[in-house]
């Protein structure tokens, strides 16, 4: 029988114990494991040695690995600690520029940060969300390539077929109900789902059985928020909507935490309802549908790869073009839940669904922002290197290593981003309020409210922010040799610090100047863009949501008000998009394309006067009139001479309408935030389904008194119904605001930088006259005027200002020309004016701070500055 000690744990204690221990504890354990064998048996004695050695494993046994004595010490921690408050406490102004430097870059950062972990959030409540998986669609002609977040309505039946499936929903967005509560239309949105939607998807039950709605086609689930804003504390199971659907559950919104939006689930399967399998198998399993809003889910089943499953959709796609045949080139790709949210930028995705160019924006914010506040920190110890190259001389003179220099460089970049993160989280509360305001068009992305991980990720960020600041000086005086410290010669290779120092700065004044004509035009687009001419008049112009009240009787009450010269019902406000969807046909029915669709009455001309380049608009009578742009000639190739009278086919599910074009739109903008528009009609309709406005034209200098009346006969008529006129400049304005919001973001991130440069040119311009106060001393001795001081010492800082200048002007007026100018609808000019007036303003700052900064210096006494020469 074996009765040596254990070999594993015995080599484990060999392997951890301090080996001056090692022999002796290895002979006690060895003495008393044998007097065990002899009383307790062998099994249990290898049971008692193993314990034996696990106790032996603390901190008074266990070895250090090598240069674990130099690299952490508690003694030389707290001296490194001692050593940095007393740098900070010796040197104020140097660690107040570098605290508040990172200040302003950390609460920027923490804003970023915030949405950068709330992206990566989304979805993962969901069971198994790593085996979830989205259908998309990528369609190639020869002159376009196209990639849908949807999918053909055909694989609801034919997911089941594949074995790498283990459940699947298709499900319908874009449906729209409403409920009516106290005389009020309340709108909601939602989904047509089937009966795998919650098993694919996990939104926990608030009240009642979420399956029920399956049960027959007139029941619905709505979210807790959508209860909330409909019922208040009153139980909403039970309540019907307008349209006569029972709620029958409630589930949890998936509001800042899935990239889905809905107020209310429907039963999908009502559309199949009403037809027969011809039916079905002609309008709904169709291969075409891939555009239409149908979305299909999987999850992936266990032990299967997602390679298998590509190689049977692979099958489908080839299904699907042999079917289709029509010159394009189809291909179905699974995308995985987690690559949705800040993932490639699909068509018909969903309006909280944020791509790849979002994570970069907040991404480059935190790079810039944070270079520039390290740039800071480097620049101003290579500025005081004579007096921080003599302290780390005598330090490796009396034995300090080079990591101790590191190490001591590390922790006091460190604790002044601790120092600048109290500051940074105290802005952010003050500024988060606003920040909201700010990011509208990104509210999904941000958490107003924090919790312990976020908290523990901003102190996470603060300390690597620390370690990257400090960094580069750390390596840099870690490479002083003693002798060169003393000496004053510090030098990294064919870098010098001066040179170093001078390009840190320049690439400083180049970010900041670039920030700052930024905001300079960011301010003169926004101008342009409220004075631009949209096609039509807006100004005077009050629109009313009509909310189901009677148009009829809501305009004879109108008639009476002698102050309203005119009136038009609509489905829209020009200029501010927000438009139905259509498909049109042209004439002889060989081209199709989708249109944005609105409809207005006759008066919509006399009340807007839009400019056309054809044609005379509406009639009265005309219920078959339409007014177009010219993207529908370019699309159908109409010349603009032919283009009025000639026919267009309006198709809307299987009801098909012959329309006349009797106008043609000149230079009409219907959504000036984007460049891309659909092509667009405008039908003469006055009272349909879309119809929700009615705009009114006011002629008084006495509008207040003109809008009571307008009130007073609203009451007449509206039931309870609130009266919300809002000015159509206003209601353009609110269109713009998501735009504006976020560049008031990257403006409130271009302030940032400025200070950050504005305080490290503060700081330079201080250390670079105190430490030529003995030059400017005997320059004064010999006659020298503080004009021509403050020439020498502005030179330099001119130099680099011109250098940056020409640099930021090409790259700024680039960076509008390719990316924020083409992005509108409206022509926008980038001005000279502006830009040299900035560049100017940003001039005159910075030459002021060197030129007070050495005006202080100069006007010192120079036998105060020469006595001891």
């Amino acid at each position: 029988m074996n009765q040596k000690t254990p070999r594993f744990w015995t080599r484990v204690l060999k392997f951890f114990c301090n080996e001056s221990f090692y022999e002796e504890l290895q002979g006690d354990l060895e003495e008393v494991f044998y007097i065990n064998i002899e009383t307790k048996g062998l099994k249990k004695a290898k049971t008692i040695y193993r314990k034996e050695v696990l106790k032996m494993l603390r901190p008074s046994v266990i070895k250090k690995p090598k240069g674990f004595n130099s690299k952490i010490n508690t003694s030389l921690f707290k001296l490194h600690f001692v050593l940095t408050l007393r740098n900070i406490q010796r040197n104020k102004v140097f660690s107040l520029v570098n605290i508040l430097g990172l200040g302003a870059a950390l609460t920027i950062c923490l804003f970023c940060v915030n949405m950068i972990y709330t992206g990566f959030q989304y979805d993962s409540h969901h069971k198994n969300a790593d085996r979830i998986y989205r259908i998309t669609t990528k369609v190639e002609s020869p002159t376009s390539s196209m990639h849908f977040a949807s999918s053909p309505f055909a694989l609801k039946w034919k997911m089941a077929s594949i074995p790498q499936v283990e459940t699947s929903t298709t499900f319908l967005f874009g449906l729209g109900y409403s409920f009516n509560v106290k005389g009020e239309k309340i709108s909601t949105h939602g989904y047509s789902v089937d009966k795998n939607f919650l098993s694919v998807f996990d939104f926990k039950t608030v009240e009642g059985d979420p399956n029920d709605i399956f049960d027959d086609f007139s029941s619905i689930i709505i979210t807790d928020k959508a209860a909330k804003r409909i019922f208040g504390d009153e139980s909403p199971i039970g309540k019907q909507n307008s349209g006569g659907h029972i709620v029958r559950a409630v589930i949890e919104s998936p509001d800042e935490k899935s990239h889905l939006k809905f107020d209310f689930l429907h039963n999908i399967e009502v559309m199949e309802s009403s037809m027969s399998t011809d039916e079905i198998n002609t309008r709904l399993n169709r291969w075409d549908s891939y555009e239409h809003g149908r979305f299909t889910y999987f999850k992936l089943a266990q032990n299967s790869s997602i390679k298998d499953f590509n190689a049977q959709l692979a099958s489908l796609n080839s299904e699907m073009n042999s079917s289709l045949d029509d010159g394009k080139q189809y291909a179905m790709e699974a995308q995985a839940l987690s690559n949705i949210m800040f993932g490639a930028e699909l068509i018909l995705d969903f309006q909280n669904v944020y791509p790849k160019i979002t994570l970069i924006l907040l991404v480059v914010p935190i790079i810039v922002l944070i270079s520039l506040a390290s740039f800071n920190y480097t620049n101003l110890s290579i500025a005081r290197a004579i007096q921080r190259s003599k302290e780390i001389g005598i330090r490796k003179i009396t034995g300090s290593s080079k990591a101790h220099i590191i190490s001591q460089f590390l922790l006091e970049t460190t604790i002044f981003s601790l120092f600048a993160l109290v500051i940074a989280r105290l802005s952010y509360q003050y500024l988060s309020v606003r920040f909201g305001a700010y990011i509208q068009e990104f509210s999904a992305l941000y958490t107003s409210s924090l919790n312990a991980e976020i908290i523990g990720w901003f102190i996470a960020f603060s300390l690597v922010v620390g370690l990257v600041a400090g960094i580069l000086p750390a390596l840099h005086f870690a490479q002083v040799s003693p002798l060169s410290a003393m000496r004053n010669q510090v030098k990294n290779g064919a870098l010098s610090m001066s040179t170093m120092r001078k390009t840190l700065v320049g690439l400083q004044l180049g970010v900041s100047t670039f920030f700052v004509l930024f905001i300079a035009l960011i301010a003169n687009q926004k101008t342009q863009i409220m004075n631009a001419d949209l096609g039509f008049i807006s100004e005077g112009l009050i629109t009313i949501p009509i909310k189901e009240v009677d148009i009829d009787l809501l305009t004879a009450e109108f008639d009476k008000i002698p102050e309203i010269t005119n009136y038009s019902t609509s489905s829209m406000t020009p200029g501010t998009g927000g438009l139905a969807r259509r498909f049109i046909t042209n004439e002889n029915y060989s081209d199709t394309i989708a249109t944005a669709y609105g409809v207005a009455d006759f008066k919509f001309n006399s009340v807007y006067k839009p400019q056309l380049a054809a044609g005379f608009g509406f009639s009265l009578e005309g219920k078959n009139e339409i007014i177009v742009d010219d993207r529908i000639l370019k699309a159908f190739q109409l010349p603009l001479d032919s283009a009025i009278g000639s026919i267009i086919h309006l198709m809307q599910y299987d009801i098909e309408e012959s329309l006349e074009v009797v106008g043609v739109l000149d230079n009409y903008i219907n959504d000036g935030l984007t460049s891309s528009q659909m092509p667009l009609i405008i039908r003469n309709q006055r009272d349909t389904a879309l119809t929700n406005l009615i705009t009114i034209n006011i002629a008084t200098k006495n509008m207040n008194e003109a809008l009571g009346k307008i009130e007073a006969g609203w009451n007449a008529v509206a039931q309870g119904k609130d009266f919300e006129p809002m000015y159509v400049d206003d209601a353009i304005e609110e269109v713009y605001a998501p735009f504006f919001n976020f560049m008031n973001l990257l403006t409130l991130a271009g302030i940032a930088v400025i200070v950050i440069a504005v305080l490290g040119q503060f700081g330079m311009a201080l250390y670079n006259a105190e430490s030529r106060v003995k030059e400017i001393g005997i320059r004064k001795v010999l006659g020298a005027t503080f004009y021509s001081i403050a020439r020498l010492f502005s030179i330099g800082t001119l130099k680099s200002l011109i250098i940056s200048g020409l640099i930021a002007i090409p790259l700024i007026y680039l960076v509008f020309r390719e990316m924020i100018v083409p992005s509108f609808a409206i022509q926008l000019e980038i001005s000279a004016l502006t830009l040299i007036a900035s560049l100017l303003c940003l001039w005159g700052i910075v030459i002021g701070i060197v030129t007070i900064q050495t005006w202080k210096t100069a006007k010192a006494n120079p036998s105060e500055s020469l006595r001891s020469e």
